[in-house]
C-alpha cells in the first residue's frame, strides 16, 4: 500500500480514548535525568522507563487497549496473535484480565530464553516458520481460517492509540520538550507517541531508531510504500522483521516522525551497557535504540531538552551478562 491509499488517523483522539479505557490497568512510568547524557548534549535528557510497565514493556499499553476493546463474543470466538515476545506476554496478561487465554504464534528463530520465558506464563504457543514474519501471516490466515480475532502487534488503530499513552505521559511530565527518540520496528510505540506529542506541542523533534540489520521501516520512508526485505538477527530483536504491506504506520510516520536512525550492532551493545553503567538498568535490545540514536544525533541536540523512551527489560541473562562484561 502507498501512502496515498493509506487514511489519515486521528492519532490524538485514538490516544485519548486508549487513556480513558486502560487508565485503571496502566500505571505511569516515571522519568529519570540522566546526568551522563545531558552531559554529552549540554542540555537535558530524560529517560522514560517503560521497561517498568506491566509486563515489561510497553507492549502492554497496546495490547490491553485492543482485548478491553473487544465484545464478549469476540472474546468467547478467540483472540490470535504473532509476536517476537514481549507483545505475546502483553496480550496474555490482558486476557488473563478479561479471564481467557489467547493463542500466540512465534517463529522457530525466537531465542530459547524468551521462549521459555513465554512457555512460563502459560501462553499458547504455536511455533511456525523460520523467522517472526511467517509466524504473523500464519496467524493472521489461522483467525480468519477460524473465525478468530487477530490481534496485530502494531496494524490496527486501538494498538497504536494504546502505545501512544507512552507519550500522553511524557506530556504531562515533561510538557516543554524539545525532542523525544522511541525504538522503531513496526512503528507503534514511535507513532502513536509521536501522533499524541505533536498535537500537544508542533514544535516537537519526534526521531525512531532502528537496527541497521532490520531496517524495514527506514526503508519504507524512503520508497513511500511497504517493503519487503531481507533481514537479520540483531540484538534489538523485537524491533526485527517485516511489516505487513497495508501497515497504518507507514502513513503517521510519514506525518509525525521527522527521521528514523539506524544503529549498528556495536552501538547498541554500547547504549545496553551504558544503561547499566549509568543507571543500573537492565535494558534489552530495543528498549536501547532511543539512547544509542540520541548519542548518534548529539550534535543535532546541544541544549535541548530531551526524552529517550527505554521501553523493555526482557534480554536474556547470559546475553546481558556477555554485554555487561
Amino acid at each position: 500500500m502507498t501512502l496515498e491509499q493509506q487514511p489519515a488517523l486521528d492519532v490524538p483522539q485514538l490516544v485519548r480514548d486508549a487513556h480513558e479505557r486502560c487508565k485503571s490497568y496502566l500505571s505511569p512510568t516515571p522519568l529519570e535525568y540522566s546526568r551522563f547524557l545531558s552531559e554529552q548534549i549540554d542540555g537535558e535528557v530524560w529517560l522514560k522507563l517503560d521497561l517498568m510497565q506491566r509486563t515489561s514493556s510497553f507492549k502492554f499499553r497496546g495490547a490491553i487497549n485492543k482485548v478491553l476493546s473487544l465484545t464478549e463474543e469476540e472474546l468467547d470466538r478467540g483472540v490470535v496473535s504473532a509476536s517476537t515476545g514481549n507483545y505475546a506476554l502483553a496480550v496474555a496478561e490482558a486476557m488473563k484480565i478479561q479471564g481467557r487465554r489467547a493463542t500466540i504464534y512465534v517463529a522457530e528463530d525466537m531465542e530459547p530464553a524468551r521462549l521459555e520465558l513465554l512457555r512460563a506464563h502459560g501462553l499458547d504457543l504455536v511455533i511456525f516458520g523460520t523467522e517472526a514474519w511467517d509466524a504473523e501471516v500464519k496467524a493472521r490466515r489461522v483467525a480468519e481460517e477460524e473465525g478468530k480475532v487477530y490481534v496485530s502487534p502494531y496494524n490496527d488503530p486501538i494498538v497504536v492509540g494504546g502505545q501512544g499513552t507512552c507519550g500522553y505521559e511524557i506530556s504531562h511530565q515533561c510538557p516543554d520538550l524539545d525532542a523525544a527518540f522511541f525504538a522503531c520496528g513496526a512503528g507503534g510505540l514511535l507513532t502513536g507517541s509521536a501522533g499524541w506529542l505533536k498535537s500537544h506541542n508542533p514544535d516537537i523533534e519526534v526521531l525512531g531508531v532502528s537496527p541497521e540489520n532490520s531496517p524495514v521501516m527506514y526503508e519504507s520512508m524512503r520508497a513511500g510504500r511497504m517493503v519487503e526485505m531481507v533481514t537479520h538477527p540483531t540484538l534489538a530483536d523485537t524491533c526485527a522483521g517485516n511489516v505487513d504491506r497495508d501497515s497504518i504506520t507507514l502513513e503517521l510516520c510519514h506525518r509525525f516522525v521527522k527521521e528514523i536512525v539506524l544503529l549498528s550492532e556495536e552501538e547498541i551493545e554500547a547504549s545496553v551497557r551504558l544503561l547499566f553503567e549509568e543507571h543500573r538498568l537492565v535494558a534489552e535490545g530495543s528498549a536501547a535504540l532511543s539512547v544509542g540514536g540520541l548519542l548518534k544525533k548529539k550534535r543535532e541536540f546541544v541544549g535541548k531538552k530531551v526524552v529517550a523512551a527505554v521501553c523493555g527489560r526482557n534480554i536474556n541473562l547470559d546475553v546481558f551478562k556477555r554485554i555487561i562484561q
